[in-house]
């Protein structure tokens, strides 16, 4: 039962990542390309790329994520890398070689449309549990390496593209892509949650293995204590706070350790302080402060 439903997971998973390419794909070629419009990230800048050599949009895409996901390959978990290369190699193929025709000549309607079909298929790249690449591995590289906030590094990126856009091609083509840019995030934040930020509380008996992938896959702090359970007086909880593109990864570490697991999932509205991962990790091992043998009980 176990296996069928980690397969039924994973079909799933693949799923998500094929509708959100397809949806990316259309975005681009039914309505940015056509109106000499950019989006963020590694595709705006290979539209813009395209616009002045005819470059093909996704062998660009293709190329620049190669070196970024070099860069940034031990920040990211394994399924993370792994979706978000199938969604890359996707989207490069479909952007290329599939018979899109445009949908629209009007910048504004392809601005909003456009930004809204982006929306939707980062969105769903997001639940499969990876993303479509780009300024997103590379603003979370930074951000582990120099402490800058995700936000912030990806707001400069995009801002960098912008304002390209409009000193080569022309201000309004800046304009109506700060909107694309405006549509599409705000499509991202309605299909995902209000508040970028999950705190999880995991009540299990078998802490230790959740711990340990928590802490070796996904990079992230996490706190443990005892806890007396009203049918199950050995209990550990867990918490740890994750961002919105970990929650489907941490949701599947649990269920893999332990089916039996309570866990409640939380609004993080404001969350402050600094984690380094490998740091915070070499502490725990040195002070050993659960055995990996234990039923969850610390030393």
């Amino acid at each position: 039962m176990k296996g069928v439903r980690k397969l039924l997971t994973f079909l799933s998973r693949l799923l998500l990542t094929f509708v959100g390419t397809a949806l990316f794909s259309l975005a681009v070629r039914g309505f940015y390309k056509p109106n000499a419009l950019m989006s963020g990230g590694v595709t705006g800048t290979s539209l813009l790329i395209n616009h002045f050599t005819n470059f093909p949009v996704g062998m660009a895409v293709l190329l620049f994520n190669i070196p970024i996901f070099i860069l940034g390959f031990r920040y990211i978990g394994k399924r993370f890398a792994f979706f978000s290369g199938l969604g890359v190699l996707l989207f490069g193929l479909a952007t290329d070689f599939l018979p899109i025709e445009p949908l629209t000549s009007d910048p504004m309607l392809a601005a909003i449309f456009g930004g809204v079909l982006a929306g939707l298929g980062t969105s769903f790249a997001i639940r499969a549990g990876g993303s479509l690449g780009g300024f997103d591995i590379l603003a979370v590289v930074v951000n582990r390496k120099f402490s800058a906030g995700v936000g912030e590094v990806l707001m400069t990126l995009n801002g960098i593209l912008v304002v390209t856009a409009g000193i080569f091609i022309s201000p309004e083509t800046a304009m109506y892509t700060l909107i694309a840019i405006f549509a599409s995030g705000r499509t991202v934040d309605l299909m995902q949650t209000p508040r970028p930020r999950k705190a999880f509380l995991i009540m299990t008996q078998n802490p230790a293995p959740i711990r340990e992938r928590i802490l070796s896959e996904m990079g992230r702090g996490l706190t443990v204590w005892r806890a007396d359970g009203g049918f199950n007086r050995n209990l550990a909880v867990l918490l740890c706070v994750v961002t919105k593109m970990e929650l489907r990864e941490l949701s599947e570490i649990v269920e893999e350790e332990d089916g039996n697991a309570f866990t409640v999932v939380l609004e993080a509205s404001n969350v402050f302080g600094r984690f380094r991962p490998s740091a915070a990790y070499a502490q725990l091992q040195k002070l050993q402060l659960w055995n990996r043998e234990d039923t969850g009980q610390p030393e």
